[in-house]
């Protein structure tokens, strides 16, 4: 998707006024020990700006870089917004020939972490709406680091037991280990667990959506509406037993989650968060038939979705709507002829 006009407006935007918050905190001559709040503010809002790094780190057992990454991040930030102050402190003190910081103050503390919590939130979105990254980690992060004998990162473990209706959320406990139980813990800090669909609940999300929901789907929204699901895969063909994350399709993304019923919408209503489709020129961001698909799961636009646009059941596609080979053309659709068969595709498995 990339950056579209929205995103970068937001973006200048958030970062044109966190840079006249420093300066004008500098120019009111604020205490200086506004300084580390200021970081720890910039910092937040740095980090919930590629929160889906976060997310991709824990999902390939990387996550561990990241923490250790922290300390660096503050410090980069803290260096800036230090800079920042002195540049308006300065144009203050040759303005009006007073050199004279304030007493720090509670505010001092609070609207600093104030403002980064809402630059998080915003960051959050605008890296939402732009897309995948072109890396999901950086190039420092990418090379090979492990001790003779110890896992990649890149490395999975299939779990034996299959998945049923009551592990699809939750992976059987005596085959979970600890990393994947780090990880399980980690994401529901962002995605709680809800309770399961009465038949009325059932009955207004189909009505709305103008679709009658597959059986098996329909179950699985009894069980729980929607959220964090167990770590579930399906091998690539020609991987019968995958070993590797590039051997496996993620069908639920990096986010690892099922769409809630009330929040089930067709690939076009996607598509219009950042496209018009009155516009010629985005004419091409629509996919065809997109009316009919309903998307089950979205992580910025790789999509699992139930696709109505044939008689009968409904098939269950998987792609990158964003993804197109050298000659132009969109990625190619992994299809099962139906729900059933995907979940029956269906494996669970953990970091290795």
């Amino acid at each position: 998707m990339g950056v579209s006009k929205l995103s970068g407006a937001l973006r200048i935007g958030l970062g044109v006024s966190l840079v006249v918050f420093v300066l004008a905190a500098g120019f009111l001559q604020r205490s200086p020990w506004i300084l580390p709040f200021l970081g720890a503010g910039f910092t937040a809002a740095y980090l919930f700006g590629k929160l889906r790094l976060w997310r991709v780190a824990r999902n390939s057992g990387k996550l561990k870089r990241y923490w250790l990454q922290l300390p660096a991040d503050f410090a980069v930030q803290l260096i800036l917004v230090s800079v920042l102050y002195l540049v308006g402190f300065g144009l203050h003190a040759l303005t009006s020939g007073e050199a004279d910081a304030a007493p720090f103050a509670p505010g001092d503390a609070i609207w600093p972490l104030a403002i980064g919590a809402v630059a998080s939130i915003l960051g959050v979105y605008v890296d939402r709406i732009e897309g995948k990254p072109s890396s999901y980690f950086p190039a420092w992060m990418s090379s090979k680091d492990n001790s003779p004998g110890e896992s990649s990162g890149d490395d999975i473990r299939l779990l034996p037991e299959p998945v049923n209706l009551q592990s699809f959320f939750n992976a059987p406990a005596d085959t979970v280990s600890a990393t994947e139980h780090e990880a399980a813990a980690w994401a529901d800090a962002y995605s709680a667990l809800t309770e399961g669909l009465s038949e009325d609940d059932i009955t207004r999300a189909e009505a709305r959506l103008g679709r009658a929901l597959p059986d098996l789907l329909i179950a699985l929204y009894r069980q729980q509406n929607g959220g964090s699901v167990a770590g579930l895969c399906i091998p690539l063909p020609g991987h019968a037993a995958p070993t590797r994350y590039d051997e496996v399709i993620l069908p639920f993304g990096g986010y690892n989650d099922l769409v809630p019923a009330e929040s089930l919408r067709t690939v076009w209503d996607t598509v219009t968060d950042y496209a018009d489709p009155a516009s010629p020129e985005d004419a091409a961001q629509f996919p065809d038939g997109a009316k009919a698909m309903i998307v089950l799961a979205q992580w910025y636009r790789e999509t699992l979705f139930l696709d109505y646009n044939q008689p009968g059941a409904p098939r269950v596609g998987y792609t990158d709507f964003d993804r197109y080979d050298t000659d132009g053309n969109r990625d190619a659709i992994t299809w099962w002829k139906d729900f059933e068969t995907f979940f029956a595709a269906l494996r669970h498995y953990e970091p290795a």
